[in-house]
């Protein structure tokens, strides 16, 4: 099973597209979502399973989640018998709250990623992150929005999905889990509002964000990386750090735990976002 603790980009594919897998699992994207929930029509979900399964079957490079119908769906027990596969990374499960993703926990080997995209499952977080066997957590802001009746495109919108971000980033730290996922960025166009998400998104504590297409990816990747300058202060830190013993000074400045902590983070970022 693939480690995608580091990964930035994560992007979707509709299960029912199956000759779109393997070129997005060439895309350069971190990870891939095979999507059997919004992206797949009532009638095309049987087949959409099938051809994951198929794919699952013959992938070599494990970097593929799947997103399953909900817990009341109809198509919700059959995806869990493709949940389990073993080449999977982890499942998505969409509008997760603590008892839905208490029951999933409980049928599936392979990681369970929750997709908080409601208010229950936002109130919700701190009983989430308790249980055992779970990926990262994920932000369904368009969802999110429906739900709380948000304006996405007003300040005032963006301002209250902070708020998730914060509980988000806050509960993933309490339960020892990696960053969270941001949720998609819908303009395809809009290249610069897609860098200013991305870069609002990392500056927020986001680890990473959902992609719709795969030209999306590179701005993703360079807005997550650390900078250069970044990346030479982690390295000398580091390299500091090894010939002195408790706090010491740096460029002026005090070297403690926490900011060597940070500077291994850097370095760790650093290696996530190679290829």
């Amino acid at each position: 099973m693939t480690d995608l603790t580091s990964a930035r980009s994560f992007l979707f594919v509709p299960g029912d597209r199956p000759e779109r897998f393997g070129k997005a699992a060439a895309s350069g994207a971190h990870a891939i979502i095979i999507d059997l929930e919004d992206a797949v029509a009532p009638e095309a979900k049987m087949k959409a399973r099938h051809h994951a399964k198929k794919f699952l079957d013959q992938v070599t490079v494990e970097k593929v989640l799947v997103r399953i119908n909900g817990i009341e769906s109809t198509f919700f027990e059959a995806d869990l018998a493709l949940a389990n596969h073993p080449s999977l990374s982890g499942v998505i499960l969409p509008k997760a709250d603590a008892e839905s993703c208490s029951k999933v926990v409980q049928k599936l080997e392979n990681p369970v990623w929750p997709l908080i995209e409601t208010v229950r499952g936002l109130v919700d977080l701190r009983e989430i992150v308790s249980l055992s066997d779970l990926g990262r957590l994920l932000l369904g802001t368009i969802d999110l929005s429906l739900d709380l009746g948000l304006e996405m495109d007003h300040p005032g919108g963006q301002t209250a999905l902070d708020a998730a971000r914060f509980m988000l980033v806050t509960n993933s730290r309490l339960g020892d889990l990696p960053p969270p996922i941001d949720g998609v960025f819908t303009n395809l166009d809009d290249t610069t509002g897609l860098q200013n998400a991305t870069e609002h998104a990392c500056a927020s504590g986001m680890g990473g964000m959902m992609c719709i297409h795969p030209r999306q990816t590179s701005v993703v990747h360079a807005a997550f990386a650390p900078s250069e300058a970044e990346v030479e202060w982690a390295q000398a830190v580091v390299l500091a750090s090894e010939e002195q013993k408790g706090s010491f000074l740096f460029r002026g400045k005090m070297v403690d735990k926490p900011v060597l902590d940070r500077a291994q983070g850097t370095l760790v970022a650093l290696q996530g976002h190679r290829p």
